[in-house]
């Protein structure tokens, strides 16, 4: 699985394509989005506090994303009344639906995202990102694990922000672009260096 970290920075990216930082009158939306993006791994909850397993994660489902991103579409209704561009229904889809596709991206674990239809889990065979590790703070793999996904992903999310935005091939041009692009071939070669 991708760390909370990894999808919780696809939320943001997906706020700053249409929104910046420094807009208070849509805010608002930052949490929307870095929450659907997260929430799929709520699921992890009942196992943490009562030890109760579950055998499908119904919640890295598409449905379960079209679902969540549905119920925060009409709950939003009173505040995108006032800024309606702030966040979109396509917005919210793909901060949801980045979860199972991150979780794919790290090639290990089967996600059923095309439950109830079928039971059968989806496995990439192309591991690009590495998995969280076991969630310790002393575990030194997560660290390393964590900094190797973040030098995947956040040259990759900021470029789509700066072509969403209409700056990509000029951003691509420029100096921080070409450090971007050098810095996520290197973390890119690591991570798939790694045995899975």
């Amino acid at each position: 699985m991708s760390s909370v970290l990894g999808h919780a920075s696809v939320g943001v990216s997906i706020y700053l394509v249409r929104n910046r930082l420094n807009q208070s009158q849509v805010a608002w939306a930052l949490p929307v989005l870095v929450l659907l993006s997260i929430a799929p791994d709520f699921d992890y909850l009942p196992l943490w506090l009562f030890n109760i397993r579950q055998e499908t994660r119904v919640t890295h489902s598409l449905l379960f994303g079209l679902v969540t991103a549905s119920l925060l579409w009409f709950a939003s209704i009173p505040l995108r009344r006032r800024n309606p561009t702030a966040l979109t229904f396509v917005a919210l889809v793909a901060a949801s639906s980045s979860h199972w596709l991150l979780d794919l991206l790290v090639g290990v674990h089967s996600v059923p995202v095309l439950w109830p239809f079928t039971h059968q889990e989806v496995t990439s065979p192309l591991a690009v990102l590495p998995s969280a590790g076991r969630l310790h703070w002393r575990n030194p793999y997560l660290w390393r694990n964590l900094a190797i996904e973040c030098g995947v992903l956040w040259p990759m999310l900021a470029a789509t922000v700066a072509w969403a935005r209409g700056h990509g091939v000029r951003w691509i041009n420029t100096v921080p672009g070409r450090v971007s692009f050098l810095i996520w071939l290197a973390f890119l070669a690591v991570s798939l260096s790694l045995t899975r």
